[in-house]
């Protein structure tokens, strides 16, 4: 930064990003937790039938719930700030980085709870061998994806407490740079696996041609879970430069926070056929409720 001819820093204007934040934060999560809605009044209202990929989906939900939570608490002290003016009050950055280690977790138990209600609604529709068992070999990838991601998120640091108080002696942490970028490289992997997966298995499904096509748009729309994925990363790699995290970390908690959401809604979608057919029967006349 550049000083005044008196000798004084000259600081950039103590400016907010908080409600450009919280603004999109509730919009997403208000948008996913409507369409999380549907799909349990769909499963029991209409279909009447229900399965752990619902349960999934709803614990997935609570998570992005509770990132979005976090998410505020992080704005209350001094996300969306300039650093220089959140570290000059004592124990503000403190606590934002409490709340920031609290949303890590929850966002990672938040992604893997929805690729496992993916990965089990996938078993749900396909019934040929050779799908199922390329679903069950990808099943068995997203879980250690998701031990991975929450372990390393919940034992990053060591002691935990060092991850927002550095002045811990003899505490040491995981390059976290280096393993946000690894996560998400997974992260950005699986998507992509769970949008490709099922386009070969479509193919064999016993629908009129119609149904196909609208049920293959659906399921591509978890490409947006995966472009959001690359908006992140890049975030990520902006955040990994900068010296006023407080301010550039809206970012990637904006982007964290519409991926997980955007990744809920198109996990939730496709099970709302049901309901699409029984109040648009001629885009998709109900055949199978239960699928």
């Amino acid at each position: 930064m550049a000083e005044q001819g008196n000798g004084v820093q000259d600081l950039p204007p103590d400016e907010s990003r908080a409600h450009e934040a919280i603004g999109v934060i509730c919009s997403f999560t208000l948008l996913a937790g409507m369409t999380v809605i549907l799909r349990v009044y769909t499963r029991f209202a209409v279909v009447r039938h229900s399965g752990w990929e619902d349960l999934l989906i709803v614990c997935a939900m609570i998570a992005s719930i509770g990132v979005g939570i976090c998410q505020g608490i992080e704005t209350q002290y001094g996300m969306g700030r300039h650093i220089e003016y959140v570290a000059a009050v004592p124990g503000m950055l403190e606590k934002q980085f409490q709340a920031l280690y609290a949303s890590i977790i929850a966002y990672n138990f938040g992604l893997s709870f929805t690729k496992l209600s993916i990965m089990l609604q996938y078993l749900r529709i396909f019934a040929s061998k050779s799908m199922r068992r390329a679903c069950f070999v990808f099943l068995g990838v997203v879980i250690l994806y998701g031990l991975w991601t929450v372990l390393t998120a919940i034992f990053g640091c060591i002691p935990i407490a060092y991850f927002w108080d550095r002045s811990i002696d003899g505490g040491k942490c995981l390059p976290n740079y280096i393993l946000w970028f690894v996560n998400a490289g997974l992260n950005i992997s699986t998507d992509f696996s769970l949008v490709i997966l099922p386009l070969f298995g479509l193919r064999r499904l016993q629908l009129p041609r119609r149904q196909k096509i609208v049920l293959m748009a659906i399921l591509t729309l978890g490409g947006f879970a995966g472009v959001t994925s690359i908006l992140r990363l890049y975030s990520l790699y902006i955040i990994s430069r900068t010296q006023d995290m407080s301010w550039d970390n809206t970012d990637p908690a904006v982007w964290s926070n519409v991926e997980l959401n955007i990744g809920i809604m198109c996990a939730s979608l496709p099970t709302l056929r049901p309901l699409i057919a029984l109040v648009f029967p001629r885009l998709l006349p109900s055949g199978r409720p239960g699928r």
